[in-house]
Parts: C-alpha cells; structure tokens; sequence
C-alpha cells in the first residue's frame, strides 16, 4: 500500500503543480521513487521483528518449563542410600557406592528418575565440578538464577543430595560405557582370532 500511494500515509518532500519550482519537481520524484524501497525495508523489519519476537517467545516459553519443573522428595531408603553413596565417594571407593544403589531396583529407579528430574532442570553436569561441592560461588549462582529466595534456599539444602544423585548417574553412566567399550574390544579380539 505505501508502494502504491505513499501520500496516503503524509506529506512528501517536494511541490507538484504549476508553481513548483523544478528542485522541488525533482524532489517529489525522488520521494516517490524511493516510496517501494521503503515498502521493502520496512516488510524487511517487521518480518526481522516477527521472527525475533517469536524466538523470544520460545525461548521464554523453554526457560518456564524449565523453571516449572518439580523435583520430586526421595524415601528414606533412598536418602539412606544416597548418604552411603556420598560416603563412599568421599572414601574415593566408588564400585562401593555404586553397589549400595544398584543393591535395590525400586531405589535405583527412584534414584535414576530424581537424577533425570535434576538434569533436566540444571543441566546434566551441573552438579559434578569441583567448584560445585558446596552450595557457593559461581555453580550456586548459575543453579539458582531466576528463582525466589525461598527457592533458594531449598536448592542450598538439598545440594549435597542433589549432587551425590548427579555423580551417582554419571558413575552409572561411565561404568555402562565401560562396559560396552569392553564389549566391543572382545568382539573385535574374536574377529581377530577367527581370521
């Protein structure tokens, strides 16, 4: 429509008529030669606008489902559990810990289910640095960005939990791939030998 009639939207640079001067002619003409440029730059922008506007949106809508997303209370035995775990990992025997979780398949599950929950919320090794042992400092901060003190304070009293849950699954996670690498190499020793 700008492209079509531009006047219709205000007055142009420049005089038509019979007591228009020729620069002011010639102004006109160049309002009205730049009147589809500005059509397409102006299409241009609010495209532009419309796809920021809706990646905002998804990504807003992300970070709230995110934020929405409730960390279920564990049972005694799996607090128990998780308490020998922690132990364990700080005596550095970690096939110990890995055997008192494993020991048990409702826990283990329950376990594995409260370490999903926690790296969908947090990220999957959120809890695993170093500079993550306690509830300070910068992994505290980027853990608990966004939420209510009262949140906050949860997060800090549950962090060892938290964090023993999350070593748990990666000792799982890297025993598995152990395992499978394992696998593999004595597969390919046989394919060797049959040759």
């Amino acid at each position: 429509m700008i492209a079509e009639r531009p006047e219709s939207f205000g007055a142009l640079k420049g005089k038509t008529g019979l007591f228009a001067g020729s620069a002011e002619k010639q102004a006109r003409d160049t309002a009205l030669v730049n009147a589809p440029a500005l059509a397409r730059d102006l299409q241009g922008f609010i495209a532009g606008r419309a796809e920021a506007a809706s990646r905002y949106e998804d990504e807003e809508r992300a970070v709230r489902t995110k934020l929405s997303l409730d960390i279920p209370a564990l049972s005694a035995s799996a607090m128990q559990v998780l308490g020998r775990v922690r132990d364990a990992i700080d005596r550095n025997d970690i096939p110990a810990g890995l055997e008192s979780a494993l020991a048990d398949r409702q826990v283990k599950a329950e376990l594995e289910g409260f370490a999903k929950v926690v790296s969908e919320r947090f990220g999957e090794r959120t809890f695993l640095p170093p500079a993550a042992k306690t509830a300070e400092g910068k992994a505290f901060e980027a853990a608990s960005a966004g939420m209510q003190p009262a949140q906050r304070q949860q997060l800090r009293s549950a962090w060892d939990v938290i964090r023993t849950a999350q070593q748990l699954a990666a000792h799982e996670q890297t025993a598995v791939a152990l395992k499978r690498a394992e696998a593999m190499r004595q597969n390919q020793m046989k394919g060797l030998s049959l040759k």
